[in-house]
Order: C-alpha cells, then structure tokens, then sequence
C-alpha cells in the first residue's frame, strides 16, 4: 500500500487534523446515509468506521495508518482515502479551525425541495422580508450567507443595498443568480460560489443576512458561521439579522402512535409474536431502546400536554464577535400528573425589531418547514408535580452536535 496519504483531490495533508462535524446523525440504511444538519451527503464505503475514527481529533495519516488494516489491497485503500475526502469535502469532517472544505455538489440544498418548503414557509420568509426592508439603508453592502433561491439577497437589493454579496455551496446558486438577473438586480447582486468559511469578499459588509437555523437551531453552524462573518466580511458597526436566538426545552406526555412508530414497545411486540410466531419482548429492554432523538413537525404535536413550564436552555446574542460554547444545565419541576415519554426543543429566533419567529408547538405555523428534536425515552415515566428534574444542552465545535440529555435531580 502507499505510504504516502497526501491527495491531490483534497486539500487535506498527511499532518492535517480532523474530526467528525458537529449536528452529525447517521441513517444505518442500507445503504448507509450520513447526515451533516439537515444536508444528506452521499454515501461513501467505510463510511461508520471513518467518522468512529474521528470521533476525536486525528491526523490524516494517522486514520489512514489505523484503518488500512481493516483493507485488503490497493483498491480498498484508494477507496478508504478517497471516502475520508469525500467526508470532508461534504463537511462531514472538520478540520482544526472547525472549517470543512469548500464543497463542490452539496447534496441536500442543491435540489428543489428544501427550498419549496422554506418559500412555502411564509411566517418564516415574511419575517425575514420584513426584517431586511427596516435594517438595510440605502448605500449599504450586504453580505447573505447561505443565500439558497437568493430570495433575501433580493430583498436586500429591492431595500436599497449598493451590493449584495450572496454566498452560496450548493448548485442552487445557478437559479438564484438567474433570479437576479430576471428581477434586474444583476447588477447589484454577486454570487459568490462555495462556503463562506472558505471565501474572501472584495469589500467590508455592514450587514450580514442569514438563514443558517437548523430543527435544533445550532446544528447548522449557525455561531460559527457568523463569528467567522464578523471576523472577515463585516464593519465594527455591521447590523445583524438575525440578532438573538433562544432555545427552549419542555417534558411532554408522547402520543403512544408516535412512541409505537419510533421505538419497540409492548403492544408492538405482542402484535410480532402473534404475526411471526417468534417472542420479541427482548427488544423492549434492549439498550438502543432507552432513549433516541427524533424530529417532528410542532403542529402534530401540538395536542401532546406539557408537564413542565418551558426551559431557558440557550439565549444567544447572534450579534456578538464570538461564538459561544453551549453548555447549560438546568432545573425542571413537574407542574401536573402525567407519563414523561420524551422532551421537545424549539426556538425563538428575533429577527429584527418586532419580526419574530418561534417553533414552539402551541405557536408555529402549520406552513412551518422546521421540524423540533425530540427526545424519546424508552420506558416513559409516570410524574407526579413537584418532581424535580435536570436536563443538559450543550454544544461546541468540538462536539458532535448539539446534545439533550436529561435526568433525575
């Protein structure tokens, strides 16, 4: 085998460090899916062992080295090298400074269908409408991250922006760069092709626009992103939009068809045995059945009763130079009598000055395109009011994605 693990089609060195990315799930198919946020990246062979691989900071070389012998011949090792690019070239893989390479097909936004459901999602696209029209003067520049169908660029432009710099990964940037033209803004209105992390601008911004949020608001990079903003593309005095984002935690009863859709449950397991022949109560106490995450639409679960007053998990001031690390423990009392099957998170996101956005059930939207995480516990308990809980969220761009745990007090 080689003994050289420099790649050409990369940018990746032997000495480079990398580690899986954060807001990083796995889909164990087959075949098997790998998820970065709400993007799909293609799958790749070895795929499982790579990002166990990295679960910790680790050279190149070094990954290389401990995998090759997992490998038989040439052609599985080129395999093994060429899925460790792949990974992060899809950002995947992260490197040192928390960047993934520049992207050249990002599967998920590059198709029309996350954009349907975002341009369908009118509370949403409004708010940010409406927000850009009142912060952006006449003579500003405008830096869009994350631009998409270029919709926001445009209304940037349409406020009186002297230029829009409208950043984009995906091959959705062709359309939007279309739509510039057709709405006679091309003028005004650059595309800039590839991650922002990876991209300089030819001039200071003093606004930046973005709609990096993802179902759990953080697992798009959402701080990173614009710390990184602030650092290379804005003024001391650059307006924000959005500016503040919070997070909220609450423990709910779960809908029993929605417990018997995710997780193994007794009923479930009497039905196998009747149909099959075989006992399948073993699968109730199995260890993958103690507690998962899922996302669900919030109107569908917009019945489920609450057992607590919502928690204050993260408020974060999107305007700040520097990204925070996430990591807050916090106290919850049952308020009511009731069976504790799983804890939603939703955020409030303040756009600008009286434009607001939430995904709280009782609030969002049925038109709403984000989905809230849940946590599911395997064995729902019963709660009485007065109980007392504590529930962790935390997150950092060394962890693998924002995380909820919660436990007894």
């Amino acid at each position: 085998m080689p003994n050289d693990t420099e790649v050409s089609m990369t940018d990746l060195s032997s000495d480079t460090i990398l580690q899986r990315a954060p807001s990083l799930s796995v889909d164990l198919g087959p075949p098997t899916i790998v998820r970065v946020g709400s993007r799909k990246v293609a799958s790749v062979p070895n795929a499982l062992a790579i990002l166990e691989e990295f679960a910790q900071p680790t050279a190149f070389s070094q990954a290389v080295k401990n995998l090759s012998g997992k490998t038989t011949g040439a052609q599985a090792w080129i395999d093994l090298v060429s899925s460790i690019a792949s990974l992060y070239k899809a950002g995947a893989l992260i490197d040192e400074s928390g960047s993934a390479a520049a992207p050249t097909r990002p599967v998920g936004y590059a198709v029309p269908h996350p954009h349907v459901e975002m341009l369908d999602d009118k509370v949403r696209t409004r708010a940010f409408l409406g927000a850009i029209a009142d912060v952006v003067r006449p003579g500003d520049v405008v830096v869009d991250i994350g631009t998409g169908t270029g919709i926001l660029a445009l209304a940037a432009a349409k406020a009186g922006a002297k230029h829009v710099y409208a950043i984009e990964g995906s091959e959705i940037g062709r359309a939007a760069k279309d739509l510039f033209a057709a709405n006679g803004f091309a003028d005004r209105v650059t595309l800039v092709p590839g991650w922002s992390s990876q991209i300089d601008l030819p001039e200071r911004a003093n606004v930046l626009v973005s709609e990096m949020i993802g179902n759990d608001p953080l697992e798009e990079r959402i701080m990173e992103i614009f710390a990184d903003a602030h650092a290379r593309f804005l003024t001391p005095d650059a307006r924000i939009i959005p500016r503040r984002l919070q997070a909220f935690g609450v423990p709910v009863e779960v809908d029993q068809k929605t417990l018997a859709r995710f997780m193994f449950t007794p009923q479930r397991a009497r039905d196998w045995s009747e149909s099959y022949g075989f006992d399948f109560d073993k699968l109730i106490d199995t260890s993958v059945n103690e507690s998962m995450m899922i996302t669900i639409l919030p109107h569908e679960i917009r019945s489920w009763p609450l057992l607590s007053d919502p928690v204050l998990l993260a408020d974060l001031d999107l305007g700040g130079t520097t990204h925070d690390v996430v990591d807050k423990a916090a106290e919850f009392s049952i308020t009511r009598e009731g069976l504790m099957g799983g804890f939603v998170l939703y955020f409030h996101l303040d756009v600008a000055a009286g434009w607001e956005i939430s995904t709280a059930p009782a609030k969002a939207d049925e038109a709403n395109h984000w989905s809230v995480p849940v946590r599911l516990f395997g064995r729902p308990r019963s709660v009485s009011a007065g109980e007392k809980f504590k529930v962790t969220y935390t997150y950092g761009v060394r962890s693998q994605g924002p995380k909820i745990e919660v436990s007894s007090s």
